[in-house]
């Protein structure tokens, strides 16, 4: 039973580092995470759902059907789909939403490119969205040394304190 909770244990820590390195990695390459705190592009994204986005996407290159990331002109992130594309602006509209935004997204609010989401995992940090991200990094730095010093402390344990069963 030792040895199987030890295994557990360590496939675990592993899992956690690859998200880690992973999640920096992403970071490095302009692609941040979001907390959706409204419902206006259910089902295909929920409330509470974490969003990363790619900030160093081509305003030129957004199509029909993306989700894109822009600032409102009151300074609120907003997650909409691309419905068209006109000189004047883009037309953007939440999935859940009966009509079109009222306001065109010019390419000055254009923060980046929806790429993929993960369901639930924000809800915990929906009250303070604009700390996500530095909490998110901050708590996988914490939890990678924390891990690793378990993991060197309980691996020299199990290995001198190990007997069969």
């Amino acid at each position: 039973m030792k040895k199987a909770c030890y295994r557990i244990g360590e496939i675990l820590y592993w899992v956690l580092c690859l998200l880690l390195i992973a999640n920096i990695a992403l970071c490095i390459f302009g692609i941040r995470p979001f907390v959706v705190v409204s419902g206006s592009m259910e089902p295909a994204i929920q409330t509470g759902s974490i969003s990363w986005v790619n900030l160093r996407a081509d305003a030129d290159h957004l199509q029909q059907g993306d989700i894109l990331a822009f600032e409102r002109n009151d300074g609120e992130l907003v997650l909409h789909r691309i419905v068209r594309r006109t000189e004047a602006g883009i037309v953007t509209k939440g999935d859940a939403n009966p009509v079109p935004d009222a306001a065109l997204v010019r390419v000055h609010q254009i923060k980046g490119k929806v790429l993929f989401s993960v369901p639930y995992v924000g809800k915990a940090f929906m009250k303070n969205a604009e700390e996500f991200a530095v909490f998110f990094l901050t708590g996988s730095v914490i939890l990678f040394i924390l891990l690793k010093t378990v993991k060197i402390s309980g691996g020299t344990y199990y290995e001198k304190h190990n007997t069969e069963e």
